[in-house]
């Protein structure tokens, strides 16, 4: 007995010696490994107010930010999620509780094409704040993989923060001008409230803050109080006189007398030369008739109107050729002619039937307004700042219907013009270097008659520019079309190249001011006409 006693207690000895080296062998190795872990495990979790979500295939922050009735912001403010895109199913995701606290980072490394605009916004602070933390300007540009520090969230101070009625991200092709105009705000408050040292330099996507008009971001300047003077001595009383007030004006109210059966009015009898007339009368029609409506007066219902005679008539353009830069082609010259159209037909403020005639750059031009019976009413166009600093030529009071509108004694393009009872139409008349109205037909060496025509040309007749437009049009594609002007200039373009013009059309821009001829190739037919470098012209060529 007392040797088995013996024997384990020897046993026990040596389980004792084998458990002190096992412990010498463990202990330094989980020393090691606690060395090893961060200080985030080791230290207690600081406690934070939320829950947390694990992220679900197809979800996103802001379906997540609603579920739990968050903002996105403070999602990823509270796990410092840079990029609101970037999250994968299973990621686990603190949610902070509404109102509740969430920490903030101290540091940003910043992701490509963040600006510091967005990252302030990112972490609720302002652009000043996080620049001033940094040594940086509200301006500055910051790289891929800079480190900035972001300081706690603490109330602005300064007058960026003031009064911040809405935020605008920048549009491209938006100023501060428009800005301002879009929220009536000034652009010195935008300038002040986002510290902007250059209003011409503000970029495409950049964060601005608007400031509130209730809120005035000048500093407001004490009102230094004026003593009051008592008053020693009263004031001399003045004699008063009698004084009869006069009866209120009325002014008087027009009443045009209609005359019986319904006939136009007739104006008063014109006078040729009158005083100071700095244009002279046509030697053609030394006295015009003068205005006699008849019993009925028989007005077409609508356009085209039935052929009329009377005394005065319009001058028709002419055909006019020039000498062509290359042999065997007929050129059409374009020449200067009345050419005209109504612009618009307002209601008469005084409901007067009224027919005004602008004729731009044509004071003392004489013109005729004829009615389908033929008869005529014939006004000079002078400065009448009543309706126009253009001179005009105002025809009151005529009957409603259908007129032919010209010019006396020039080459001018018929306008027809339609009045409304109470209403004053307008026709304005330019001069506008083009060929007779529907062209000039040529006979080409093939036998086909090919008809050249300016359709519209809006050049004037001085050079004023290096930038007039030239449009052709066919009807046809692949159809060559060439440009000449002297000394040597030439180029080319072909038809169908530009649909926007109508088919077969092709057009040539930067034109220089000076005379051009355009030809069609191989047709034997061209037209010339002058650019003065702003206005854009329309030529036509099509078989007869």
């Amino acid at each position: 007995m007392r040797r088995s006693v013996l024997t384990l207690r020897l046993e026990l000895r040596e389980v004792k010696h084998m458990s002190v080296k096992v412990l010498a062998l463990i202990v330094p190795a989980l020393v090691c490994c606690i060395a090893l872990l961060p200080l985030g495990v080791l230290a207690a979790q600081p406690d934070q107010q939320g829950t947390y979500h694990v992220v679900a295939a197809g979800e996103t922050l802001a379906g997540i930010a609603a579920r739990y009735g968050v903002t996105i912001s403070e999602i990823m403010l509270a796990n410092g999620i840079s990029n609101a895109n970037l999250i994968y199913a299973g990621q686990r995701l603190l949610i902070p509780t509404p109102g509740g606290p969430v920490n903030i980072p101290k540091e940003h490394i910043v992701n490509p094409g963040e600006s510091l605009t967005s990252i302030a916004s990112l972490y609720g602070i302002s652009v000043a704040q996080l620049a001033a933390a940094n040594g940086l300007g509200t301006n500055d540009f910051v790289f891929a993989g800079q480190v900035l520090m972001i300081p706690a969230a603490q109330p602005d101070t300064s007058s960026a923060a003031f009064g911040c009625l809405a935020h605008h991200t920048v549009q491209p092709g938006e100023t501060l001008f428009s800005i301002a105009t879009r929220y009536q705000v000034t652009v010195s408050s935008l300038i002040q409230a986002n510290a902007i040292a250059d209003a011409n330099l503000i970029y495409v996507g950049q964060r601005l803050c608007v400031p509130s008009a209730a809120v005035d971001m000048v500093p407001s300047v004490p009102v230094a109080e004026i003593p009051v003077i008592p008053e020693t001595t009263p004031p001399p009383a003045y004699p008063s006189y009698p004084y009869a007030t006069p009866a209120p004006y009325t002014p008087p109210s027009y009443q045009p007398s209609i005359p019986s059966g319904g006939a136009p009015l007739i104006p008063p009898e014109y006078n040729p030369n009158p005083p100071g007339m700095a244009y002279p009368p046509s030697t053609s029609v030394s006295q015009p008739p003068v205005y006699q409506p008849p019993s009925s007066y028989p007005l077409c219902a609508a356009p085209p109107c039935p052929p009329t005679t009377s005394d005065i008539t319009p001058i028709v353009q002419a055909a006019s050729y020039a000498q062509s830069s290359e042999p065997g082609v007929t050129v059409v010259r374009a020449e200067e002619v009345w050419v005209g159209n109504q612009t618009a037909d307002p209601e008469d403020p005084q409901q007067r039937t009224t027919l005004m005639v602008m004729v731009w750059d044509g004071k003392g031009v004489p013109v005729i307004v004829r009615d389908p019976s033929g008869a005529v009413k014939r006004h000079v166009a002078t400065v009448n700042f009543e309706f126009s600093w253009v001179p005009t030529a105002v025809f009151r009071d005529i009957a409603p219907g259908f007129y032919e509108v010209f010019i006396e004694g020039e080459p001018t393009r018929i306008v027809r013009a339609e009045v409304h009872p109470g209403h004053r139409p307008l026709v304005e008349f330019r001069k506008r270097a083009v060929t007779p109205e529907g062209g000039v037909a040529v006979a080409a060496a093939g036998g086909t008659r090919w008809v050249a025509n300016v359709v519209e040309n809006t050049s004037g007749n001085k050079p004023l520019g290096p930038a007039s437009i030239l449009v052709v049009r066919t009807g046809m594609n692949d159809q060559t079309i060439r440009i000449k002007a002297p000394p040597g200039f030439e180029t080319t373009c072909i038809t169908g190249t530009k649909p926007e013009h109508g088919p077969g059309a092709c057009d040539v821009g930067g034109l220089n001011a000076g005379t051009y001829q355009v030809i069609l190739e191989g047709a034997g037919v061209g037209v010339e006409l002058f650019l003065d470098g702003v206005g854009t012209a329309t030529v036509e060529f099509h078989p007869e």
